[in-house]
């Protein structure tokens, strides 16, 4: 997991973290680890500019066991040397792994494009695909394959390796590389004999290292990584040997001592025990909040826009009044939580009055203090694209909201509920846009929190005691506002843990179809047919939205989140159809580990001898390392019975009882004292299954959460009758002959159908029936020829051709032209007339059919525009010629366009206002430039079809289903 611009900040705000690393100058290490993806990465495509860069896979094995080795030689580790390789990660993480993958597939084919447009001549084999480095490819299988190869040779040649035991946690078994690195020293910890002075050394690019670090409390640990230089170029190639390459060492135990001396002042504030490993975990939790892989960052709070320093203050100011730590060993303090976020939310007044105020400012340079929405238009054509380029993306939807809220406030101008009314407005504005929600009700808000809330509460598990749920994940492709991130205190945060995909599911669910052939053959078709259940979720195209970041690599990919039942349903046909190499990589294992053994001399094959020569004398003991494999396989284990609690058992016992009688206590119900505590799940409901011999019988349902409960609070042995709900025995009883039903399945979904006399078949569990099913009218010559009646759209530059009128005309009087009273140098009064077509609305990005359309470069106009425009012409030339002659006006006077004692110009205005008016292009209605929408010729055509729509019946044994 990475947080964008993290590792610069802390560069910054503590320029003494990281030293050089020097030969002969190193500290002594015991264990060394190495996230391998960034390794993976730097050596299969170091520079993704140069699309003419090809590289073997022979080549990337060679320079990955190149790089393994210098690292090993730096820092000598003396007891572990552990490689971690991304295996199957959590739904929550797929889903930012799909968004990268989508992009880095869309990005590679933009550039060739490119290229190829510019008559660049590019190798005739084919580029690597950055996307095979996820587990169950081809790629990482043959990987797997080496880096054991590797294992095995260094151990039985290298002097310095023997005394070292070697761990390789590889792509088949389940969980991120830096994940499976911390639960194997949180399993080597609890360990009797550990010993707590153990030096620790990781490897990884990524910044969030530091989180992962610090929560191990672990006094002696550094993070090694290659220099960083801020401020390069995307197109400069990356160094990627090593010996070229600059490290750093991060040591953590100063990081500590820098959050020590960050919160010093809470020493003498608070008036409990100041405790620096709690300080230092909810410091970990302050990151979170300005971005992690798992759940959108905040709105406007961006680590390059000061947001950790705001943070920071929040934090020493709010803490003295609320009595304890946010964050309890991984665990939220949600009431200590909810004060924290309701002091940060202060901040997302401050922004929005910030650019409130400047809003304001800008009305002022435009001269209007009220401008309606067409003069709104107007006026972002003139300067409101400069304003956006020195404000941050998402500062754009006050303008909006603006708008929308500004009519209401024309007559009392008062600032302070003007900006209540736009403060308001602004987030109504955001979730509609950015959510696409309707209504903001209060329950909406309410989810927002709670899923946010349970998105932190889920990374904290996943940090501090590895993953709580597989396929839990954040919802949403936005966060809500801090301000609405509230009421929190009483929320119960329970989690499923589940099972980690397959690798093969992991690659369905993470894959764009321009990589389909990373895929089993037998899988590939899912991603393309216009048949598979699942298509919709690989688009071809799809939108990317900065939300107020800078860098395009930050935007977040708007394509749907994958629905895991509709995923592995669709999958299991073909499961079958595997063939078995394929199912030699679709599998879970153990991490392994290996260590050198004297007594031991065998053979070990090469499986590329060409390259890799077979090793002859191998003194290698392998074996399985099961322990740190507990959270991800393996059924739950059995109930014990607790003789002992230690003090953090005991602290979280006390915590959910206490949680469990304020529950009761806010319905009225007094729980008195707990000594037990039920975990169960609820019944949702019942279902008929089918039992031999046509029996059917109600089976319960429940739900998947678990709930914990008082045992006092339960009630045992209930009999009630539910007399709303008739019970059935048999399929004769629940499906008389005659009974109405409808298809809930395939291939007839919606049918309605008459259940038949199925005594001949009712003892194989089967019902007859006969469904109406409409027929479809024929429209395929229709669709062939739908050119022909489609309307014929061009750009404005070639209406003005026609017209022999300038391209800007077209632009301005398909828009909004406002003509003021009086003249420019003597206005009279702010009343404005709106002479414009308006066929176009570039700030709601809606277009008139059949006049206008838009696409992504520019405004087309139709035959109907060119006819308008020229009647309008005929009719007004002077106001085209002195529109044409003063362009850079946003407002034109009467008396300027029509000067002189003998001309009316407001009698000229009431005449072009009428004309417009009894036109019928001021009937048409707009709609939503992203909408589709048949063309009235071709929707004329289908009336004219006059298909009548005949009943066609189909005879349908069916097996019933609850």
């Amino acid at each position: 997991m990475g947080v964008p611009k993290f590792y610069r900040w802390i560069s910054e705000r503590y320029p003494c973290l990281s030293e050089v690393v020097k030969e002969h100058q190193i500290p002594e290490f015991d264990n060394l680890y190495l996230d391998m993806n960034g390794i993976i990465h730097q050596c299969s495509h170091p520079n993704d500019e140069d699309v003419h860069f090809r590289i073997s896979e022979e080549k990337i094995f060679a320079d990955i066991f190149h790089y393994l080795e210098v690292l090993f030689c730096i820092i000598k580790p003396r007891k572990v040397f552990f490689m971690a390789v991304d295996g199957v990660a959590p739904r929550a993480k797929m889903n930012q792994q799909r968004g990268r993958r989508f992009r880095s597939a869309k990005e590679a084919e933009e550039k060739i494009k490119k290229a190829l447009e510019k008559g660049e001549v590019l190798p005739t084999e084919a580029r690597f695909d950055s996307n095979c480095i996820t587990p169950g490819t081809d790629f990482m299988a043959k990987l797997q394959e080496q880096l054991k190869y590797f294992v095995h040779n260094k151990l039985s040649t290298d002097k310095s390796w023997q005394g070292v035991n070697v761990y390789l946690s590889g792509h088949e078994t389940p969980g991120e590389g830096e994940h499976k690195i911390m639960e194997f020293i949180r399993s080597e910890t609890v360990k009797p004999g550990h010993n707590p002075n153990t030096r620790h050394c990781l490897y990884g690019l990524d910044a969030d290292l530091i989180m992962l670090g610090l929560t191990s409390h672990e006094p002696h640990f550094s993070l090694l990584r290659e220099e960083v230089r801020f401020g390069g170029k995307k197109s400069q190639k990356r160094i990627t040997a090593p010996e070229e390459t600059t490290f750093h060492l991060l040591h953590l135990s100063l990081m500590r001592e820098y959050i020590d001396y960050e919160f010093s002042e809470l020493r003498n504030k608070i008036s409990f025990e100041y405790n620096l490993e709690r300080i230092i975990d909810d410091w970990v939790l302050m990151g979170f909040l300005v971005g992690n892989d798992f759940i959108p960052h905040l709105p406007h709070l961006h680590i390059n826009h000061d947001a950790l320093p705001l943070l920071y203050r929040t934090y020493i100011s709010v803490l003295p009044s609320l009595g304890g730590y946010l964050n309890e060993n991984g665990h939220l303090n949600l009431a200590h939580f909810e004060k924290y976020l309701e002091k940060l939310s202060d901040f997302d007044r401050e922004h929005i009055s910030e650019v409130f105020v400047d809003l304001k400012w800008f009305e002022s340079k435009v001269g209007n203090k009220y401008l309606n929405e067409a003069a709104g238009l107007a006026a972002e054509e003139a300067g409101v694209k400069d304003m956006k380029k020195s404000k941050s993306a998402d500062d754009s939807l006050c303008l909006a909201a603006l708008d929308e809220v500004r009519d209401s406030h024309k007559e009392d101008g008062e600032d302070d509920d003007m900006f209540e009314t736009e403060f308001r407005q602004y987030k109504r504005t955001y979730y509609m846009t950015k959510m696409g929600i309707e209504v903001i009700s209060d329950e909406f808000l309410a989810n927002q929190a709670k899923c946010y809330v349970e998105g932190i509460q889920w990374i904290l598990h996943y940090y501090y005691h590895g993953v709580q749920s597989w396929s839990w994940y954040y919802p949403y492709h936005y966060a809500p506002f801090l301000s609405d991130v509230r009421n929190i205190s009483s929320l119960t945060l329970a989690f499923d843990l589940g099972k980690p995909f397959m690798p093969f599911q992991q690659l369905l669910g993470v894959l764009p179809s321009a990589s389909k052939d990373l895929l089993p053959q037998c899988y590939q078709h899912l991603m393309t047919s216009p048949g598979s259940p699942i298509v919709e979720y690989y688009p071809q195209d799809f939108k990317t939205d900065l939300n107020g970041k800078q860098q395009e690599w930050e935007a977040v990919v708007l394509i749907p989140f994958i629905d895991e039942k509709c995923l592995l349903t669709a999958m299991e046909p073909y499961t079958l159809k595997l063939t078995p190499p394929e199912k030699a990589r679709n599998r879970h294992t153990e991490c392994a580990v290996y260590c050198f053994d004297k007594e031991l001399d065998n053979v070990y094959n090469s499986t590329l001898p060409q390259l890799f020569p077979n090793i002859f004398h191998c003194h290698v003991r392998f074996s399985l390392d099961e322990p740190s494999q507990v959270l991800y396989l393996g059924d739950t284990p059995p109930p014990t019975k607790v003789t002992h609690l230690t003090d953090k058992e005991q602290k979280e016992w006390v915590k959910e009882v206490q949680g469990l009688s304020e529950q009761y206590a806010r319905k009225g119900i007094v729980i008195n004292e707990t000594d037990v505590v039920v975990y169960a799940q609820l019944l949702t409901g019942r279902k008929y299954v089918i039992g031999q011999s046509g029996k059917v019988h109600l089976e319960k349902q429940f739900a998947k959460q678990v709930l914990p409960f008082p045992y006092q609070t339960i009630v045992k042995d209930i009999k009630a009758f539910d007399s709303s709900l008739a019970h059935f025995t048999t399929l004769e009883e629940l499906f008389p002959p005659g009974t109405v039903v409808f298809m809930v399945g395939t291939p007839y979904y919606s049918a309605m159908g008459d259940v038949q006399d199925s005594s001949d078949v009712i003892n194989e569990g089967r019902v007859r029936v006969v469904f109406s099913v409409p027929c479809e009218p024929q429209l395929d010559a229709l669709i062939q020829n739908q050119h022909k009646y489609s309307v014929k759209y061009s750009p404005g530059y070639v209406l003005a051709s026609r017209l022999g009128i300038i391209s800007y005309l077209i632009s301005r009087f398909s828009g909004s032209i406002f003509i003021g009273r009086g003249s420019k140098k003597n206005p009279h009064g702010e009343q404005k007339a709106n002479v414009g077509l308006n066929l176009k609305f570039n700030k709601k990005n809606e277009e008139v059919p059949g006049y206008t359309k838009r696409t992504e470069k520019e405004w087309l106009y139709s035959a109907a525009v060119e006819e308008l425009l020229a009647e309008y012409l005929e009719r007004f030339s002077e106001l085209f010629d002195f529109v044409a002659r003063n362009s850079h006006d946003d407002v034109f006077y009467e008396d300027d366009i029509w000067p002189g004692e003998d001309e009316n110009g407001a009698e000229k205005v009431q005449e072009i206002q009428g004309w417009l008016k009894n036109h019928p292009v001021s009937s048409c209605s707009r709609a939503s430039c992203d909408l589709q929408i048949l063309d009235t010729g071709i929707v004329e055509k289908i009336e004219e079809e006059d298909v009548t729509i005949t009943g066609l019946t189909i005879n349908h044994d069916q097996i019933p289903h609850g």
